[in-house]
């Protein structure tokens, strides 16, 4: 018998390759370098022709539910099969199953699973899930947006401290309770914040930027205190489309939800045998992505390491995707279960072949696989090969055929709107201040008594004449710095020209400084911040001096006017958000006339101008003015009174 002939039974029998044939195993039972006779030598010629030809063994394999809870990988190039695949797979498993998709793959099962389009989805990501602390939620919502948005360490702690910031705004850490907060109230805190250096200021600003992005497109999304919670879904098949919304808010959201299930179970110990639930993602590759696993800053991405963990709670994960080569290697390790379709290239082809410890006779064979042929491993076993059923989708369905066939389903589900508590409320507006500086020395300077004194008396009044009034500038500064260092101030900014100004605004410790230790009786003249009342201030003052009757918080109006017998309310808007319509509501019922919404950006205005749209409220009698409006004074009462019909 050849020596090569020998080598190749060996390989054949498994004693190399891991392959096992019982014929083969039989009729090679002899010590190695024996002679054998020729009928047994004929038999393994005949079963090695037979492999060269179909390396693979004859065991059949059923994909059950219990491997699905210890995950599954499906890697094929488009058109092989991949969706298809993942359909039957959602068709046979008998546990409840969450889909993410992001090309309108899934919409042919609407008849029988709940499908939430991107716009009909209510979602609040800083909503701890039930049974979660506050203080745990922040530190893994931290980490899962600034994995989704690609962002390093430094970031991610700049996050967490400003959740942190907020959830205490929110009475949260006092008994985890509603309301709570929204996206949108994280960018304003963001907004607000006076940071010191050049690094924090550029944390700020890359964090606002993704956040800011966020909350524009998934504005009707994450307007709410509590939308649709993991807790309530987890026992209904559900399809999310994500079709439509930029790839980092794809990303963040799906990463969310993985998270928030996984931590819900961790808190209920929902252990246990068995699968229970299964997230079906085509496209992995966005969040199990490679070049976020080689980021060295960043270390291994938290999602990453919720795939092995989530097997103890019997949550399974089928992922699938055309480039193998840009998955992580933490998901190529993790999945138990692999499929093989035909691929695109050399190097897709190889990640996959790799990962499954295929020989160089199986690669062969893969390599010319067919659309709807896959070859499957399980574990460590043989890898067979097997064909892909067909899926009848029918028709395509329509945006108007999904509403009617959900409309039901979606009324069922559970939210609640967007709400701030008091507290936010007061600090946004500029009333209190973070409790910050009380273990530190209260007296100050003479200088800083100075200064404070001239706050308490003008508040408005620009920081270049306040220095005016001592010696120098530079001493005048130093008495601004030694009250925001001890906490007595905080620095505000009035943005358009002509009237570009730093104003100081007290702080509560500030407020009671001057009143307890410097006997100075403080006045508030307006309401909210600073800022706020510097604009309602202005504001009085430019009708006054158009020759109007204004005055301040009359009928609760920031500014209220009375001209000749029509009453027009002016609200000074700082930020875009649901307690402006309020507002409108609000003043238009207690019998003005006309409501003027004032603001400090035409961002801010254009946002405003759709929450009116979605509440329909009148447009005749509401109006729009930016800031830099009233920094000209216009003079004469008829155009004045013309301009005030304006819609």
């Amino acid at each position: 018998m050849a020596e090569g002939d020998v080598r190749d039974w060996l390989r054949l029998s498994g004693r190399e390759s891991g392959f096992v044939d019982e014929d083969v195993e039989r009729l090679l039972g002899y010590r190695a370098g024996e002679d054998v006779s020729s009928s047994v030598e004929l038999a393994l010629t005949a079963k090695l022709l037979q492999y060269r030809e179909f390396p693979f063994g004859s065991d059949s394999v059923e994909v059950s539910g219990d491997l699905l809870s210890r995950h599954l990988l499906v890697v094929g190039q488009s058109g092989s099969g991949k969706t298809t695949l993942l359909r039957n797979l959602m068709g046979e498993v008998e546990k409840p199953f969450w889909a993410f998709d992001l090309k309108q793959d899934y919409r042919h099962l609407s008849r029988d699973v709940l499908v939430l389009p991107w716009n009909e989805l209510k979602f609040n990501p800083l909503r701890p899930p039930e049974g979660v602390s506050p203080m745990r939620w922040a530190q893994v919502f931290s980490e899962v947006f600034c994995h989704a948005t690609a962002l390093l360490s430094g970031s991610k702690n700049y996050v967490l401290k400003q959740v942190v910031r907020l959830y205490k705004l929110y009475n949260l850490f006092d008994g985890v309770s509603e309301p709570f907060p929204s996206l949108f109230e994280l960018e304003m805190l963001l907004s607000e914040e006076s940071v010191r250096g050049r690094k924090q200021s550029g944390y700020r600003d890359t964090v606002l930027n993704r956040l800011g992005t966020f909350n524009v497109v998934g504005s009707s999304v994450f307007d709410c205190s509590a939308g649709y919670g993991v807790e309530e879904l987890l026992d209904r098949d559900v399809v999310f489309e994500f079709e439509g919304i930029n790839r980092d808010l794809q990303n963040f959201v799906m990463e969310v939800l993985f998270a928030g299930v996984y931590e819900y179970r961790l808190a209920q110990n929902q252990r246990g045998e068995g699968l229970n639930h299964v997230f079906f993602l085509d496209e992995g590759k966005q969040v199990f992505s490679v070049y976020k696993e080689r980021q060295d800053a960043s270390g291994l991405p938290e999602v990453d390491r919720l795939v092995a963990k989530m097997r103890e709670f019997g949550e399974g994960l089928v992922v699938a995707d055309q480039e193998a080569s840009k998955l992580t290697e933490s998901i190529k390790a993790n999945t138990y279960t692999k499929f093989l379709l035909p691929t695109a290239g050399g190097k897709q082809f190889g990640a996959v072949a790799e990962s499954m410890d295929l020989d160089e006779r199986q690669r062969s064979y893969a390599r010319d696989l067919k659309i709807g042929e896959a070859v499957l491993q399980v574990g460590s076993s043989n890898p067979v090969p097997v064909e892909i059923q067909g899926f009848d989708t029918g028709r395509p369905v329509s945006d108007e055929e999904l509403r009617r066939q959900q409309h039901e389903k979606w009324e069922e589900l559970d939210s609640r709107p967007q709400r701030v508590t008091d507290r936010f409320d007061q600090y946004i507006r500029g009333d209190t201040e973070p409790e910050e500086h009380t273990d530190q020395d209260t007296g100050i300077s003479g200088d800083a008594e100075q200064l404070l004194e001239d706050i308490v008396e003008d508040p408005f009044r620009s920081l270049t004449d306040r220095y005016s009034e001592f010696s120098s500038s530079y001493k005048g500064n130093q008495a601004k710095s030694e009250l925001v260092d001890t906490g007595f101030v905080v620095e505000r900014k009035i943005r358009p020209e002509p009237v570009r100004r730093k104003l100081l605004q007290l702080t509560d410790q500030g407020r009671n400084h001057a009143e307890e230790e410097l006997d100075i009786d403080v006045k508030r003249n307006g309401r909210g911040g600073v800022v706020h009342r510097f604009w309602q201030n202005h504001i009085k003052d430019w009708f006054e001096e158009t020759g109007w009757s204004a005055s301040l918080e009359e009928d609760d109006a920031d500014v209220a006017v009375d001209m000749s017998g029509v009453r027009l309310a002016v609200e000074v808007a700082m930020e875009d958000s649901p307690r402006e319509i309020r507002h409108i509501k609000d003043r238009l019922d207690s019998g003005f006339n006309t409501v003027w919404v004032t603001c400090r950006s035409s961002e801010i205005q254009s946002g405003i101008q759709e929450r009116m749209l979605e509440n329909d409220l009148p447009k005749n009698s509401v109006a729009f003015r930016l800031f830099r409006r009233f920094c000209n004074k216009e003079n004469g009462s008829t155009s004045m009174e013309n301009s005030v019909f304006e819609t």
